[in-house]
């Protein structure tokens, strides 16, 4: 079989990653599509992202240019991707979907973060397979679009076009050796390790950088008022929360003898005192593995803005406080998918006590000023139905269920992938 990887942005290589790898290990050939032309800070895919997979055949895939013809000169098989639908949709490739299927090219979808909930019922007609981490997800995907899914009418049978594998993203933890990340980041053996991951900034209305953000108090507040935002004032004007809760998690780590570490992208446009108060200051530049499961193989706490790390902590046993932020940009999905996955009520994806707590800024900040590493441990009961919920699995082979899936819908097993004809 010849099985081939949609890489859009460097971020979908930390959610197939894993499959590309297993792909490999049973044989089969595998053709990366990389789009060169990424624009997005820390996102284009190069080379050295890539030094994992010396076997593997390389095509470019650029925006609005004809993907099929790359395909069949690579006699591709299967395509994946995450959210394959939504990324051939966004890149111009919606046209080409019919003929890329007519060619005998099946497409899967995989899950990043669990964003599938958001995608549209209609790319079931055309995906066919749509890969979930949980049972829990996959429901209330079905749930959420209900009408949608109704609308897809008898001929399209939900269940035979979805599976539930688990995260093919903590399946990177197998590849971890936690001495050799203590070693590459300094840190001293038996040393408990707080990792910060910091706040994106910028996101659609600017609230963050506009309550937190480094410019003068009074042009922040100028530019609330412009945009109509007088509800921020109270929050500019009370003085950074951000500055305070980072002072809180410095003096928290430094009465612990923890290393503190902050974890980084390009686009978070950080402020300064980060840096200053870290031992260590990283941003995400490796990808298999990728860092932050690096950093949660020697965590013994996560501190995070409800941030999809809860799910890598949670599956390499590490507890985290989830610090609730505006997520705004984020109310247009519908109430139960932005309460459930988004927002923070009990039981729900960011506030699960026993294996992670939800807090705002504010009661963050006061409850690390009295707090120890010892407040924060991890209850096996609570992990085990996190777990259950939003992870699906505890024993990080979806990369395999992945691949077996695939196999079947292809008809292939074992090692099919030989090099196509040239000239």
């Amino acid at each position: 079989m010849t099985l081939g990887f949609l890489l859009l942005r460097k971020g979908a290589i930390k959610v197939v990653g894993s499959i590309i790898q297993a792909a490999l290990d049973r044989g089969h050939r595998v053709v990366l599509a990389v789009n060169p032309d990424e624009k997005k800070p820390g996102e284009q895919v190069r080379e050295d992202d890539l030094k994992g997979w010396p076997k593997a055949a390389r095509v470019t895939y650029r925006r609005g240019t004809p993907l099929l013809p790359e395909l069949k000169r690579e006699h591709v098989e299967g395509l994946v991707a995450p959210s394959i639908h939504y990324l051939l949709t966004v890149t111009g490739h919606e046209p080409e979907i019919d003929p890329i299927r007519q060619s005998g090219v099946k497409l899967f979808s995989v899950d990043y973060v669990f964003e599938t909930v958001t995608s549209e019922p209609r790319s079931y007609r055309v995906t066919d397979v749509t890969f979930y981490t949980s049972e829990y997800q996959r429901e209330l995907h079905w749930r959420v679009f209900r009408e949608g899914f109704a609308a897809l009418g008898p001929t399209v049978d939900v269940h035979a076009r979805s599976a539930v594998v688990g995260s093919t993203m903590s399946d990177q933890l197998r590849l971890v050796d936690a001495d050799a990340v203590r070693r590459r980041f300094g840190v001293a053996p038996g040393k408990p390790v707080v990792v910060f991951m910091s706040l994106k900034m910028v996101v659609p209305g600017r609230s963050r950088e506009l309550m937190w953000g480094s410019r003068p108090r009074g042009i922040r507040a100028f530019e609330a008022l412009l945009r109509r935002r007088a509800d921020l004032l109270p929050e500019i004007f009370r003085g950074n929360a951000y500055r305070d809760l980072v002072d809180a998690v410095h003096e928290f780590c430094r009465k612990s003898g923890a290393a503190l570490i902050v974890k980084s992208r390009e686009k978070n446009e950080d402020p300064s005192f980060l840096r200053r108060i870290a031992d260590g200051f990283i941003c995400d530049d490796a990808v298999y593995p990728y860092t932050s499961i690096e950093l949660m193989s020697i965590a013994s706490l996560c501190i995070h803005f409800q941030s999809g790390a809860v799910l890598e902590a949670a599956a390499a046993k590490v507890p985290s406080l989830s610090v609730r932020v505006s997520q705004e940009h984020l109310r247009s999905f519908s109430s139960e998918t932005f309460d459930d996955v988004y927002g923070a009520h009990e039981g729900s994806l960011q506030n699960f006590p026993g294996i992670v707590w939800s807090l705002d800024s504010e009661a963050a900040t006061e409850r690390l000023r009295t707090a120890s590493l010892a407040d924060f441990k991890v209850d096996a009961d609570a992990r085990r139905r996190y777990v259950e919920k939003f992870l699906g699995f505890d024993d990080l082979q979806a990369s395999v269920r992945v691949l077996e899936r695939i196999e079947k819908s292809v008809g292939a097993s074992g090692a099919r992938g030989v090099a196509p004809p040239r000239g």
